[in-house]
């Protein structure tokens, strides 16, 4: 019992402290993939493995510009869905997608493949969804890799 609680208080540590250390590193290039926009002090940036999918729900403001930008993880491809209740504002459709477009909600015509930011100043106050999943490398033995991915907002003064 007693191997079974030191085990246990070990691997909660570890993974605390991977946590920790992922949230950092986004933090760190935070201002560099935001530029000019500035960091609004929240983000997420848990620490995720091939197939999973994370979610942020954010309300955003007219008239204030904003950039919402997925970070960390480049080895892997990351399908972006943002959406307003149900309606698709911005969508990137991770690998496949080398000859696609996309049309925004404000009209702007936009390349998907790769795109992993979107720029935009609401006409009115919205509440978005953004989702991210990781697309399972192929080829990669049965291994599902792991790593750091941020979901960033900054704002333009």
């Amino acid at each position: 019992m007693k191997k079974f609680l030191i085990i246990a208080l070990l691997s909660t540590v570890i993974n605390f402290a991977a946590k920790a250390q992922c949230h950092e590193y986004i933090e760190t290039i935070a201002e560099s993939e935001l530029e000019p926009y500035i960091l609004d002090g929240n983000f997420i940036a848990p620490i995720v493995t091939e197939g999973e999918t994370v979610t942020l729900t954010r309300t955003f403001l007219a008239g204030q510009s904003y950039k919402i930008d997925v970070c960390g993880m480049d080895m892997f491809f990351k399908e972006i869905t943002i959406t307003e209740e149900k309606n698709v504002v911005f969508k990137n459709f991770g690998k496949d997608s080398e000859d696609k477009m996309f049309t925004t909600s404000e009209g702007t015509t936009l390349p998907v493949y790769g795109l992993n930011f979107y720029e935009f100043t609401p006409d009115h106050t919205m509440n978005l969804k953004i989702k991210v999943k990781i697309t399972p490398f192929e080829g990669g033995g049965g291994l599902k890799l792991e790593g750091c991915l941020g979901i960033l907002v900054g704002f333009q003064k």
